[in-house]
């Protein structure tokens, strides 16, 4: 038992010594580049999902909206704009967005301030939204996650603000 107890700590000291002795991740990538921007095919693609976005909710098209998403249970949630969010931790609330959108009262949407990072197959987008309906316009800021699957962007997270027509 002495034996098999020195032989796992000598296994353990050398898998130690050849992983320090393998390049950093840095080290193998390069540095890290001062921006993220998005361009070319992807530039398109993103900013196409975009237009399909306010596209979809505008028009109450659900099936076009759902189209866009990973799934309908990633985590999708309005946040409160002022004080603290809420102790409830439950983020994928798409459904009561769906409700909300699909079900309720209509309006059109619109982006402003587009601010697009990606990396990969991986981005970030943050932007200002516009609803306009009969009782005024109300606004919010908005975070997407997207991720290229099989060639595709698709919305992977969304949490949001909002703040009611006056």
């Amino acid at each position: 038992m002495n034996l098999r107890r020195h032989l796992m700590k000598l296994f353990q000291v050398a898998t130690l010594l050849a992983l320090a002795t393998l390049p950093s991740v840095q080290g193998i990538a390069g540095p890290a580049p001062s921006r993220f921007g998005s361009n070319g095919q992807d530039l398109k693609a993103i900013n196409a999902l975009l237009a399909n976005y306010t596209r979809a909710v505008s028009d109450r098209d659900q099936a076009l909206f759902e189209s866009l998403l990973l799934d309908r249970s990633i985590p999708f949630s309005g946040v409160p704009a002022t004080g603290k969010a809420g102790s409830d931790r439950e983020t994928r609330n798409y459904e009561s967005f769906r409700k909300g959108v699909f079900e309720g009262e209509p309006f059109t949407q619109k982006f402003r301030d587009v601010h697009i990072e990606q990396d990969g197959a991986l981005a970030n987008v943050t932007l200002v939204f516009e609803n306009t309906q009969p009782a005024g316009k109300s606004w919010g800021w908005k975070i997407l996650q997207l991720l290229k699957v099989d060639g595709d962007w698709k919305i992977a997270s969304e949490y949001y603000t909002a703040h009611p027509a006056k």
